[in-house]
């Protein structure tokens, strides 16, 4: 039980920064929008963006 505990834990630590970069690029989209009242993203926050 503490073998599997300690890998899932390991595979828990090394999927942070990808869950961390998903909500990022989600929240850059989803923010920077016309509806939002920002029909123009700024210019730092272009190289998070997917499109």
């Amino acid at each position: 039980m503490k073998n599997f505990t300690t890998k899932a834990f390991s595979l828990f630590v090394k999927a942070i920064p990808v869950f961390a970069a998903l909500a990022l690029v989600i929240n850059t989209n989803s923010v920077a929008t016309p509806i939002n009242g920002q029909p123009e993203a700024p210019a730092g926050l272009k190289k998070y963006r997917l499109f």
